[in-house]
């Protein structure tokens, strides 16, 4: 038996995964610390009986790609719209030190995962999902680029880079709290107890402002619009002999949005795109782990732990050697942060790039 949902049962699947995320992720508190998102907790779950239904032959459900793909050019524009060059013009020496580390990050993770990916016996352009497309991007980005005319020919991309970017998410979160407790304090003590299974007591979430229809009104007429121009800037470059993704064409679009709007001192409502960005990602995130295909995944598996291991030693000696004492020096001089051992898991996080 087939049940292929429509967009709006595909929506309604989606929210009600997020709430059943959110109440395992209150059970099990370390999922909650290491910033597991509650769309992937329960996608990853309410997905893998999918699948054992699916394989038994009991229930095949099939959801809609509409709203997913409509939800990714919401997130994207998000993206844009926080793009202030201007302020990454006034940063100073730090950032580009860390604009440096995270270009060496992507360069080594790609390194990474097409090494593996070759040694695996797969084709070495499967190795982006491996690298930074997973472990940078993260799952929206996996989609994006999943779903483009140049990935068509990799069986597996999408189920192989949502893997590693889940991995990343779970790594991330057991790793991040000790390397940056140690790197800000040097106490080997303080690293030990920074852990996602520190039994602390946790942060009170910041309540989200509610914003007026005045300002979510021509917030939500600025996305609309730069979704609206990307077909014509995708055309253009098409014109011009490249190839852009919409997801691409879009995040461009609001970039020079953003940066017009600021040279004329009128900048954008961005705290209003961030949140809409935020719920976009949050509902195209379900949709997308509930669409997994475990099958194709378990195939997978001891290469997405290979990667993933690979992955969280390089970027924790790029961290270690390079980021932190360079960053430091062009502040002219470390800080030391103080945080007690009994909430750094909560307060302090290594960015994972």
């Amino acid at each position: 038996m087939t049940l292929q949902l429509n967009p709006v049962w595909t929506l309604v699947a989606a929210l009600l995964a997020i709430q059943l995320g959110k109440r395992i992720n209150a059970k099990i508190v370390w999922l909650e610390r290491g910033n597991i998102p509650p769309a992937v907790t329960a996608g990853l779950f309410v997905s893998l009986i999918l699948a054992i239904l699916r394989g038994n032959g009991w229930l095949d459900v099939r959801f809609h790609t509409g709203p997913r793909d409509v939800l990714l050019l919401v997130f994207f524009a998000s993206l844009g719209f926080g793009a202030h060059l201007r302020q990454l013009a006034s940063a100073g020496k730090g950032a580009l030190v860390i604009c440096a580390g995270v270009v060496l990050v992507l360069v080594s993770q790609n390194f990474v995962g097409l090494l593996v990916a070759k040694a695996y016996g797969e084709v070495p352009a499967l190795g982006l999902f491996l690298g930074s497309a997973a472990f940078a991007g993260g799952h929206g980005t996996v989609v994006a680029w999943a779903n483009t005319p140049y990935t068509a020919g990799l069986t597996g991309a999408l189920e192989i880079g949502i893997g590693s970017a889940t991995l990343g998410l779970v790594l991330g979160g057991l790793v991040a709290g000790p390397v940056s407790v140690w790197l800000a304090t040097r106490d080997r003590s303080a690293a030990r107890h920074a852990t996602v299974f520190e039994d602390d007591v946790p942060a009170a979430p910041d309540r989200e402002p509610v914003f007026s229809t005045d300002r979510w009104l021509p917030s939500l007429l600025w996305i609309a619009l730069s979704i609206a121009l990307a077909p014509l800037l995708g055309d253009w470059a098409a014109a011009h002999g490249f190839k852009t993704p919409a997801f691409l064409a879009v995040l461009v679009v609001c970039v020079v949005l953003t940066n017009i709007a600021d040279s004329f001192r009128r900048p954008l409502d961005t705290d209003v795109t961030d949140l809409i960005g935020t719920v976009a990602l949050r509902i195209f995130l379900a949709i997308a782990m509930l669409s997994l295909d475990w099958v194709s995944l378990f195939e997978h598996i001891p290469m997405l732990l290979t990667a993933a291991a690979v992955q969280v030693v390089t970027t924790v000696i790029i961290a270690v050697l390079l980021v932190t004492p360079y960053s430091a020096a062009a502040a002219r001089g470390p800080q030391r942060l103080a945080v007690s051992s009994g909430s750094a898991s909560a307060r302090c996080r290594l960015a994972w790039l």
